[in-house]
């Protein structure tokens, strides 16, 4: 432990303040009686005192022993000897009055002892402890002993992505880490000295984002500072995964010390509490198991339940001690909720992962010795780019197109085709299986895993053989074995039954899709219980896969009211009738038939000009996350909602401006983002009119959720004037690389380039004085 002069720390807006310069050798003793007083509490009000004349650094007295303390930063000899001189002679005197109780001498030096200290000590006139100050630290908490074990045990979700082993074979690639207000740029080592100083941090991304990579690449790096002896706390890492139903944090450090097989539990706890831990818990979206149906009123509650042990965490770590929580942006509904929830709103700094750029891209396929390239359409999150590269499912060099205009930028048509590629490649190690084959096994798996609550899984290895027995027909053989063994796109899941997940969030939506669709086409014939544990829709991009399907297959507007109409009948789940009839919509066919969609969840709806008619269709007791509606609607056509929540709704500014008859009175909102509210800061910039429209599509594309923007909602809130720029900022955005676009029936549809994230937020964070040579091109269109 290094102790040099003003100790920077961090009030709770995350600016630094300097403690006054102190003396080192004073702030070393400090530390000593800290530790003293954890290790003997019931002397925990005693500490240094004057006995006989002299200053002694500690003096403890309990009921079984006296400790005398001297403590020291100085490594000579003379030092060593006056120290222990002081600490024999009081132990002489104090036990001839006290022959109750022994008396334990203890002198301790910042670094480790020499051999001269030693010899003096032992010529001192009785038994004296010699130790430096990690040995003393130690008997509070061997911290060397956890820090090694713990490197034994799972970081989070880290897998290979291609064998499942705890140890990754292409090493850490830096992602760009972003201060959500700011923009401002971190690193794991600004935040690894950052939590060293106090500060305490929420680390959000998508799932595969990073998050547990990042986590270990810090806890790696305060590991080190701990064994420099930089500083006297340790890192501990927890999966909060691990610890379903405790709320305890007592309970939570003693069962993850026996997990990784630390052998005294409660020295964790006991090190916890006398603030010489640093926490990082990853996975705060992990904790919780709890259902989706059936809790429109209570899952805001559920989940604030569910987050009562990070809460206690938080509360009752020191303020001077920064932690780490991570987990999925999405998982809560809106930024308040989140900060009730983990109560990080007046300590915590909030950073964002951002998807691999184009260099670290490069850089990751070059580690892992791919020739190939990600197509512009798929998200570049660091676990999927690692699992398709890792298995050679990714384009090869020569495969690309030869120009960007050349490639379809179509997510749906890029995911049905890399399924198929897939497919394709994992059918060739089984003979007896076509690639047909294997993707309808991959897709009916996707269909159990939809009876999780996030749609990854766990699916269990009876259900893998299941789903081989109902897709082939028979039972699977040793090859067909060593097929399901290896199916692609899934990944450990951690549980304890050998359970395994989809491995990104996209891949198992566009899977979603295949028994819906299969289901649409013939549906008196489809085994429809596969879907009786249905808990989880379809995201947006199920819906775009599936509606694409259909189309190709010849699925007509009657046939598919027939089957929303069957499923009906034969009562499945409301989440596939949901499915039913956003496919329905997606596809601008009317809903002939009265229809009720009762206590489905649906993260994301956008309700377009339609030449459908669906105002037989009523939204009953759902869920809405986000629910964006364009300016020119024709009531008359739209569905109705009753009793639903939305997190937000775009494209209205009040209940007020909700189209007439669109949201009975029991429906509730929790904001509107507005159309102007997100566009006007931008235009009333000092900057050229080009430069303001091109800094509003970038922000309506890049940072709204959703799946890409109709050309039409990007000239949304803007004025005559803007409107006449938004062309010529498109194809702008589009030449830089910025933006991709395809066609969407008669629309256009504008994509964000996810490699690109990163860039776009430092730039729309801080335009004025950026130097980014878009600008410079923006400046010129009029």
């Amino acid at each position: 432990m290094r102790i040099t002069g003003p100790e920077p720390s961090s009030s709770s807006d995350g600016a630094k303040r300097f403690r006054p310069v102190q003396n080192p050798d004073r702030l070393f003793e400090d530390e000593v009686r800290r530790i003293a007083r954890q290790l003997w509490p019931s002397a925990q009000f005693s500490g240094s005192a004057n006995v006989d004349g002299a200053e002694r650094d500690g003096v403890f007295e309990t009921e079984q022993c006296i400790h005398l303390l001297e403590a020291t930063t100085s490594r000579k000899k003379q030092k060593a000897a006056d120290d222990t001189r002081k600490l024999a002679r009081l132990a002489v005197k104090l036990q001839s009055r006290s022959r109750r109780r022994p008396v334990q001498c203890w002198f301790v030096t910042r670094d480790e002892p020499e051999a001269d200290q030693r010899s003096v000590a032992a010529k001192a006139g009785c038994a004296i402890n010699v130790l430096s100050f990690s040995q003393f630290q130690s008997r509070l908490v061997d911290a060397a002993s956890y820090l090694n074990v713990r490197l034994n045990h799972a970081f989070g979700s880290i897998r290979d992505p291609e064998d499942g082993s705890l140890e990754p074979r292409v090493p850490y690639v830096k992602l760009d880490i972003l201060e959500t207000e700011s923009q401002k740029l971190w690193s794991v080592e600004d935040i690894a000295t950052q939590m060293r100083d106090g500060q305490s941090f929420v680390i959000l991304g998508d799932y595969g984002a990073g998050k547990s990579m990042t986590l270990r690449e810090v806890f790696s790096r305060l590991r080190t500072d701990y064994f420099k002896k930089e500083t006297s706390r340790f890192p501990i890492y927890l999966n909060l995964r691990d610890h379903q139903g405790q709320s305890d944090p007592s309970e939570i450090l003693e069962r993850h010390a026996r997990r990784i097989g630390f052998g005294n539990p409660h020295h964790l706890v006991r090190a916890w509490k006398a603030n010489y831990v640093l926490l990082l818990l990853d996975g705060f979206d992990e904790v919780t198991g709890l259902g989706i149906q059936g809790m429109r009123k209570k899952l805001k509650e559920s989940r604030y339940r569910a987050m009562k042990a990070v809460r206690e965490f938080v509360r009752n770590t020191p303020r001077d001690s920064g932690m780490v929580v991570a987990g999925r942006a999405h998982y809560f509904d809106t930024k308040r909720e989140r900060y009730n929830a983990l109560a990080s709103a007046d300590r915590f700094l909030e950073l964002s992962l951002s998807d691999f750029t184009d260099l670290q891209v490069q850089e990751y396929l070059v580690r892992s010795g791919c020739p190939c390239t990600v197509p512009r359409w798929m998200p570049t999150r660091p676990l999927l780019v690692g699992y398709l590269a890792s298995r050679r499912m990714l384009p090869t060099l020569s495969e690309k197109a030869p120009a960007p205009e050349g490639e379809d930028n179509d997510p749906a048509v890029g995911w049905d085709a890399l399924l198929d590629r897939v497919a394709a490649r994992e059918a060739t190690i089984e003979a007896g299986i076509d690639g047909a084959a294997v993707r309808d096994i991959l897709e009916r798996l996707a269909t159990s895993a939809r009876e999780s609550s996030d749609g990854l899984g766990g699916v269990a290895p009876d259900v893998v053989i299941t789903a081989f027995k109902q897709v082939c027909g028979y039972a699977p053989d040793d090859e067909a074995m060593v097929l399901l063994k290896r199916l692609p796109g899934l990944g450990a899941s951690g549980s304890v039954d050998q359970s395994r997940q989809f491995i990104d969030a996209d891949l198992a939506d566009a899977c979603r899709a295949g028994d819906v669709v299969d289901f649409a086409l013939d549906p008196f014939n489809f085994d429809h219980e596969v879907f009786s544990g249905l808990e989880y829709p379809l995201d947006s991009l199920g819906v775009q896969v599936a509606a694409l399907l259909l189309g190709r297959r010849g699925c007509t507007e009657r046939k598919l009211n027939a089957a929303i109409d069957h499923a009906k009948q034969v009562g499945t789940p409301p989440v596939l009738q949901g499915d039913l009839v956003r496919i329905s919509m997606e596809l601008d066919y009317t809903v002939s038939c009265d229809t009720f969609v009762t206590n489905i969840l649906v993260n994301e709806m956008e309700i377009g000009s339609t030449q459908g008619d669906h105002s037989r269709l009523v939204f009953q007791d759902c869920i809405f996350g986000r629910l964006s509606l364009e300016p020119s609607l024709t009531p008359s056509r739209l569905p109705r909602f009753q009793g639903c929540y939305v997190a937000e709704v775009e494209g209205r500014i009040s209940m007020a401006d909700m189209p007439k008859g669109f949201f009975d009175e029991e429906c509730s909102v929790e904001s509107f983002m507005t159309a102007g509210g997100s566009t006007d800061a931008l235009l009333n910039l000092d900057l050229p009119l080009g430069c303001r429209v091109t800094l509003t599509i970038l922000k309506k594309v890049y940072l709204q959720k959703g799946r890409g923007r109709r050309e039409g909602a990007l000239s949304r809130g803007l004025g005559h004037q803007e409107r006449r720029v938004v062309p010529d900022a498109l194809r702008l955005l589009r030449s830089q690389g910025l933006i991709v676009d395809y066609r969407k029936g008669e629309t256009t549809v504008w994509l964000p380039v996810r490699t690109q994230t990163a860039r776009v937020k430092r730039l729309l964070a801080a335009p004025s004085g950026s130097n980014d040579p878009l600008l410079a091109h923006a400046e010129r269109l009029d």
